[in-house]
């Protein structure tokens, strides 16, 4: 089956407020679904525009800018899944940095139009992540996701780098890899 892919690649921009960043990210989706896109990639930590809405001195302090974008963590999936479902295409959002037992995982979500399907963790930090953020690899834990057109992987960033991830889910049935 053939398939329309969307992929984005953008300077992070400056929002004053949650509900401009909310625009901001609709009007690429609505761009890509205008195009006839069935799913759509959105570059890693591309959610790092969040941080201008953020106060002063959570900008200038970038351990707790981990800790204030998890807590937003329930927005932002909020804001991913009306969009899947509003313009009925597949979305790989951008990654996120997400605190689960007290450990700061960097994790793409990805949607379709029903709603969240799952996500994907990285495993291989880069040295910024681990020595300037206390970024922490992930459990390995590949996810197979299931789209109209077949099976697919996600692989974000530096994971790419490393073939066992894309190894193992094309041996589990995928047939794209993406790589945000």
């Amino acid at each position: 089956m053939k398939l329309t892919l969307a992929t984005a690649q953008y300077p992070i921009t400056e929002h004053k407020n949650w509900d401009e960043w909310v625009l901001h990210t609709e009007k690429w989706v609505a761009q890509a679904a205008q195009q006839k896109a069935q799913l759509l990639l959105f570059p890693e930590y591309g959610s790092m525009e969040i941080v201008s809405i953020l106060s002063p001195e959570i900008r200038q302090d970038i351990r707790q800018q981990v800790i204030e974008l998890s807590a937003l963590q329930g927005g932002f999936c909020q804001v991913f899944e009306n969009l899947a479902r509003k313009y009925q295409v597949c979305i790989v959002a951008p990654s996120l940095p997400v605190v689960e037992d007290g450990q700061p995982y960097n994790r793409a979500f990805v949607f379709s139009p029903k709603g969240l399907i799952g996500h994907q963790d990285k495993f291989f930090m880069t040295r910024f992540e681990d020595e300037e953020w206390g970024i922490q690899s992930a459990p390995k834990v590949l996810t197979l996701f299931e789209g109209d057109w077949g099976s697919f992987g996600v692989q974000i960033c530096y994971d790419v780098e490393f073939g066992i991830g894309a190894q193992s889910l094309c041996s589990a049935g995928a047939s794209l890899i993406l790589a945000p």
